[in-house]
């Protein structure tokens, strides 16, 4: 189901950049930035916030890309990427509320920090994906969000687009490739002509995508030599290794496998763009299985048995906290909901071991799944704002 126009728009306008910074009169005006998004769509120009340089719409609104830019010292990668993420959701900004990855990354050479993202608006799943950086002086995020039930639409766009955040000039060419193209032309990299779809010397077809990865378990692909393009194939694990030579077209592969037998492959069409990364997992620290299923409460306002616990939480008062412990003999997922149905309140679930280890941290909207492993835990649960009510349930 397509979210509301007005729904979005509304979300998108909830976001404002928050920086301590002493910032230049002029700071980032003239765009030390470049990224790449998709055509056709809106360049939205009006109403923007200090900081927002940029902000692109799908035609339909079910998808944006937003560029923020402030200058100002370096308070730390951290730093920025927590506080622009607290800024949203204080400001009622719905696409960061369950944070389910982040990891240190380069970006166009400059350290940086991605993170992925999923939440509820409007009875619709949005997922988020943003790279907070510092470059040109000056702090660096770009974010792209869509509507999940869109994402065999919209989720290599958006996740392509904010990777191809740059801080130096694209070529003369560049600012007129099609979408999918790189805005910066050569990178002198002979390997970048491997992505795409060949068809193999075992009349199967294989695919490779721009980031080293490939389709099913434990296969990739790396570069071994960029001047003279030679690439190196690793299948299930290492059982078959193929070192090989990109022809200067770019039409052809020939090479040898591990053994020396001869491997070859010729192209079918050009570079795919890269499926996301999956989200990473969370591992439960590992803990002895116990003898039996129970919940109980522990403290605050709330009830808890096997299967089910609810109750409510209230800001600035003895109720704000509430507290209850979980033995599972099984892995069990627990599907916190709004009671009311309503996805107005948000509290924030925080899981640890039964020796104080933290299994999971997350803010809650409308609806939100937690798996835990076998295991005994505490389960806090914390008011974010006024009053809020909530349910788990669990098999």
């Amino acid at each position: 189901m397509h979210i509301q126009k007005r729904s979005l728009i509304f979300i998108l306008l909830a976001a404002f950049f928050i920086l301590c910074y002493a910032r230049p009169a002029n700071a980032y005006d003239d765009y030390d930035f470049w990224i790449q998004t998709p055509t056709g769509w809106t360049h939205n120009t009006q109403g923007l916030s200090e900081d927002l340089k940029k902000q692109v719409i799908s035609p339909d609104r079910n998808a944006f890309i937003e560029v923020y830019a402030a200058s100002g010292n370096n308070p730390g990668l951290q730093t920025i990427a927590d506080g622009m993420e607290q800024g949203i959701l204080q400001r009622g900004g719905a696409y960061f509320q369950n944070r389910i990855a982040s990891r240190n990354i380069m970006q166009d050479n400059h350290p940086a920090i991605f993170r992925e993202y999923s939440s509820y608006y409007n009875g619709n799943r949005l997922h988020a994906y943003a790279i907070f950086t510092y470059a040109n002086g000056g702090a660096v995020v770009a974010i792209g969000v869509f509507v999940e039930s869109l994402a065999h639409q919209y989720q290599n766009l958006v996740y392509q687009s904010i990777n191809s955040l740059r801080f130096s000039p694209p070529n003369s060419t560049g600012s007129n490739t099609p979408y999918g193209a790189s805005p910066y032309g050569g990178s002198g990299n002979a390997c970048e002509k491997f992505a795409g779809k060949w068809k193999w010397f075992t009349g199967s077809q294989a695919e490779f995508y721009a980031d080293g990865r490939m389709p099913g378990t434990d296969n990739h692909w790396e570069c071994i030599d960029p001047v003279q393009g030679r690439i190196r194939i690793v299948w299930s694990n290492g059982k078959w290794v193929d070192d090989l030579t990109i022809s200067a077209d770019g039409s052809r592969v020939d090479g040898k496998n591990q053994i020396g037998n001869r491997v070859w492959g010729t192209r079918i069409s050009g570079p795919s763009q890269p499926a996301p990364p999956p989200a990473q997992q969370v591992e439960t620290p590992q803990q002895p299985i116990p003898k039996m299923n129970f919940a109980r409460r522990v403290r605050g306002n709330l009830a808890a048995s096997w299967r089910l616990a609810h109750g409510s939480l209230k800001s600035g008062t003895s109720d704000s906290r509430g507290e209850w412990e979980l033995s599972t003999v099984s892995g069990t997922t627990l599907r916190f909901t709004d009671p009311y149905k309503q996805g107005k309140q948000r509290y924030r679930v925080k899981i640890l071991t039964k020796d104080g280890q933290v299994v999971e941290e997350r803010v809650v909207g409308m609806s939100e799944h937690i798996t835990v492993s076998p295991g005994f835990y505490k389960i806090q649960m914390f008011a974010e704002g006024g009053y809020a009510g909530w349910r788990c349930e669990w098999h």
